[in-house]
């Protein structure tokens, strides 16, 4: 019996090592993970933003965080494929739900969003990126590059739509819509769409539409 547990314990000792010895990209899946997670909860957040503009009228705005919401929802999907490359088995229900987290005005919700991502392509994803590069994660390394591009661009959006909020007291002239990359999730004015996704080459014909 005791000879049994050394075995068991040397086993899990030695899980690690050979992880590491195996290739596997250790901290890349625990950011895959931490991220998965975050973006579910983003998708989340922007939904319950999306339905607290709409009961304030600001209907283009809603629109704006329903696209924003389908955009981390991919990511979320991504990740968990990634994931599973990597070893590990997740579905998005297993992923931890903040529910701390309630919608409070648009223009609160707005700059709370912009200030988190900010921070996710500032800060987060290129960090993240280097990780997976330096452990040789190619796929990841590639997602949290376009996951920068993406959440910078969401943090533009965010901006500018704020901006006309304080500006005009209204959504009038917010873009009202939305089209949605199925790919990368990249996010895009419809009125100004290329043919394909200036991040993943997507073509546009097949994005997700809101308006």
């Amino acid at each position: 019996m005791q000879l049994a547990l050394s075995h068991r314990l040397w086993a899990f000792l030695a899980l690690p090592f050979f992880w590491a010895c195996s290739g596997r990209p250790v901290k890349t899946v625990g950011n895959l993970r931490h991220v998965a997670a975050s973006e579910r909860n983003a998708m989340l957040r922007y939904r319950s933003c999306s339905a607290r503009a709409r009961e304030e009228g600001l209907v283009n705005v809603a629109n704006l965080f329903s696209a924003l919401a389908c955009s981390e929802e991919i990511h979320v999907q991504h990740h968990i494929e990634l994931l599973s490359k990597y070893g590990e088995t997740v579905t998005i229900d297993q992923l931890p739900i903040d529910s701390m987290f309630r919608a409070e005005t648009t223009v609160k919700n707005l700059r709370g969003s912009l200030r988190r991502e900010t921070y996710e392509s500032m800060t987060a994803f290129p960090i993240f990126e280097k990780t997976a590069a330096t452990e040789g994660a190619d796929e990841a390394e590639q997602f949290f590059r376009w996951l920068a591009t993406v959440a910078t661009r969401h943090g533009e959006y965010c901006r500018r739509v704020l901006e006309q909020l304080n500006r005009d007291g209204t959504d009038q002239n917010v873009v009202n819509s939305w089209s949605v990359c199925p790919r990368c999730g990249g996010m895009y004015e419809t009125v100004g769409l290329q043919e394909n996704c200036e991040v993943c080459e997507m073509p546009a014909s097949v994005f997700h539409l809101f308006q």
